[in-house]
């Protein structure tokens, strides 16, 4: 009986000590991880790090030109600058002033460009149609102004 009520005291006293001890506690925080949400820059490159590893999208694979190719490329670009240039000079009297009357229609290459305008609204409409394909494109320009 005193083995038990030995034990018995020493489960009071160690019961009665742990509720003696007062409780200490500080206020919670919230800290922002995101650096986009106003928490701390050197998270980024963490924050990256997770987002490339999640990533999982492959660009497709693209063969490298030949030289050949960037040629063709290069000779292409430049006969369409030239033409380009065609047209716009077909536009424009010496000044720089648009002239309709100097064509409303310019042949350049296998390309032909047709010029209207609307004197009601100064408006300008450029159709532009391939002669090999028949294919056509139209470009409308409002509110130009001066155009007559």
């Amino acid at each position: 009986m005193k083995k038990i009520l030995s034990c018995h005291w020493r489960l009071t006293w160690l019961t009665l000590t742990l509720l003696s001890l007062s409780a200490t506690a500080s206020e919670l925080r919230y800290y922002p991880v995101n650096p986009t949400f106003g928490g701390n820059p050197l998270n980024s490159t963490g924050l990256q790090a997770n987002a490339s590893a999640q990533n999982d999208y492959k660009a497709p694979v693209v063969a490298p030109q030949t030289a050949l190719q960037k040629f063709t490329t290069n000779i292409e670009n430049a006969i369409i600058s030239k033409l380009q240039t065609a047209a716009i000079n077909g536009l424009f009297d010496a000044k720089g002033n648009f002239n309709p009357e100097m064509g409303t229609n310019i042949k350049a290459g296998n390309f032909q460009i047709q010029i209207t305008t609307d004197p009601a609204t100064g408006g300008l409409t450029l159709v532009t149609t391939d002669v090999t394909s028949g294919q056509s494109t139209s470009i409308n320009i409002n509110a130009l102004g001066g155009l007559q």
